[in-house]
């Protein structure tokens, strides 16, 4: 299996810093691209798990933003600095010691300084290793999959309104146009901080991840996502044209895209 990963993160046209951070493998990104080939899985780093993650900053601007550079250091450096087995099942147990770390670290700078009080980020994000991958996040970013043609998102807002969806008191485009739509009930830096980690999913020739911020799934429709994924073209390409086209939405906010296609 040939992997393509390509991710982009920007800031806002209101923002002065981006809150948004990107990890694809071991490189942690806070502003452009990040991308990474793997021929796998047998032999080279896939066949010790491939480690992609978006987190999004909460609070002021500089806070927002430590937070999510803290939570996805550390996860980097937790997850690739232990013996790591070739098995993808034990490899989620590494990740989840690793995310908890990194709230830890998260959750021990807020509380030692009185301005990063409060402090945290949503988290996102695959675990690919021998063919298969986990989704897990924390938060509103989101983790989709296109598989011949269709559009499934992975995860579930941990918010307000995402809350109010999955009970069938609202629908989702009330969710999407809700003012309390960015009202996050589980993130990095809190004590019942919870990460959701899926289950283990074979990744088919011709499938595509989506890893994303709300700067972009918060803006444009799950149709248009779908639609620029399916069209085939090369994760580098499809990472640009979502960018784009949440850009072209008018979005304000910081926004990261990671993409990663699977051929045969």
């Amino acid at each position: 299996m040939l992997l393509t990963v390509y991710g982009h993160t920007e800031k806002g046209p209101r923002h002065e810093l981006n809150e948004d951070v990107i990890l694809v493998g071991r490189t942690v990104c806070y502003s452009g691209d990040a991308e990474a080939r793997m021929d796998g899985p047998s032999g080279g780093p896939f066949e010790k798990g491939l480690l992609v993650a978006v987190a999004d900053g909460m609070g002021s601007h500089a806070v927002g933003a430590t937070a999510a550079r803290l939570m996805l250091e550390s996860l980097q450096s937790t997850f690739y600095g232990e013996e790591r087995p070739s098995d993808l099942r034990t490899l989620v147990n590494v990740l989840y010691g690793a995310a908890m770390h990194g709230n830890e670290v998260v959750l021990a700078h807020g509380v030692s300084r009185p301005e990063t009080k409060g402090m945290g980020c949503t988290l996102a994000g695959v675990l690919l290793c021998g063919g298969e991958y986990v989704a897990f996040h924390a938060g509103d970013s989101r983790v989709y999959r296109l598989c011949r043609g269709v559009l499934r998102k992975l995860t579930d807002d941990d918010t307000l309104v995402g809350m109010a969806v999955r009970n069938g008191r609202m629908t989702p485009r009330e969710a999407m146009a809700s003012k309390r739509r960015h009202y996050v009930t589980n993130a990095t830096g809190s004590r019942s901080f919870r990460l959701h980690v899926g289950e283990c999913q074979p990744l088919g020739d011709g499938d595509a991840l989506l890893l994303c911020s709300d700067g972009l799934h918060g803006v444009v429709s799950a149709d248009r996502i779908e639609g620029l994924l399916a069209e085939g073209r090369s994760a580098e390409d499809c990472c640009r044209a979502l960018v784009s086209a949440a850009e072209k939405r008018g979005g304000y906010d910081d926004v990261s895209v990671i993409v990663i296609r699977a051929e045969a």
